[in-house]
């Protein structure tokens, strides 16, 4: 296996299929040595998970995280936050009012579509999302389920992405925040798949916001990306991470594979050095 760390991994206390009992397994049965539980704008998977993993006798290290999903200038901007206090007061208190503004936001959402004419009902929606953080992709899975698109990515474009017309614009969140948020809950801030930003000035102005670490190593990156986003990382003295995206099996898009991309122990070894040399 190329990768030994797969440090992008999202359960169904988010928007994944499989639950953190599950991801371990499944990353233990693939012979990944770590993985970060990064589900977005939740941390209720993570008790469960090293809860989980205090009962096996795996050898497997758990990094506890979080994907924010943030907003910049009417794009989508995702900050990772690395070894996150899940219990600090500030991070869960900013996250209830996210979770709940994802709910409002899908609700609007799949009144639009009903008066575009497409036979959706929230209840649909709340019964894909198995965890308490509903967004998007449970309403561009309903949109599957009822045979209105093939796919994720589909959904998105057609029905609920920006210009769609069951677009919600999001809760105001920005970048700086988020990167706030992470740091003061002891974690350390990355840029998620900056690849995927499609103007690049953004991806400077978030560096230099603070943030300490880019997602480097992402199924949805090319070799020239990759190579791109080294020299930038090297240029700030930044971090570099990587992670499958992984949401689970049955779907068409990348991120269906966990281990298909990440990082080596070394580099998941400087994660750890970072934060020691910080405290």
């Amino acid at each position: 296996m190329k990768y030994e760390y797969d440090l992008h991994i999202h359960t169904t206390a988010s928007d994944g299929v499989l639950t953190p009992q599950e991801v371990i397994d499944k990353a233990v049965e693939i012979g990944l040595k770590g993985i970060a539980i990064s589900d977005h704008d939740t941390v209720a998977g993570l008790e469960k998970a090293r809860q989980y993993l205090n009962t096996t006798s795996y050898c497997l290290d758990f990094i506890p995280a979080v994907e924010l999903n943030t907003e910049a200038e009417k794009e989508e901007v995702h900050i990772l936050g690395y070894f996150i206090d899940p219990q600090n007061a500030a991070l869960n208190q900013r996250l209830q009012d996210i979770r709940i503004s994802r709910y409002h936001r899908s609700e609007q959402m799949v009144s639009r579509l009903q008066e575009a004419g497409l036979k959706i009902n929230f209840t649909q929606v709340k019964e894909l999302a198995q965890g308490e953080s509903i967004g998007r992709p449970h309403v561009a899975r309903a949109l599957i389920n009822n045979n209105y698109v093939a796919s994720i990515d589909e959904a998105f474009e057609k029905y609920i992405g920006w210009g769609a017309p069951g677009y919600v614009p999001r809760y105001k969140f920005l970048p700086a925040e988020a990167i706030e948020l992470i740091k003061n809950a002891g974690g350390i801030a990355v840029l998620a798949h900056p690849g995927l930003i499609k103007n690049k000035k953004k991806v400077l102005d978030i560096i230099n916001l603070g943030i300490e670490g880019l997602e480097v190593f992402y199924p949805e990156h090319s070799p020239e990306q990759i190579e791109e986003l080294l020299r930038l990382a090297r240029r700030y003295h930044l971090l570099l991470t990587g992670g499958s995206d992984y949401h689970g099996p049955g779907g068409a898009e990348s991120r269906a594979n966990m281990g298909s991309a990440g990082v080596s122990k070394k580099l998941a070894d400087q994660l750890y050095t970072y934060l020691n040399f910080r405290e």
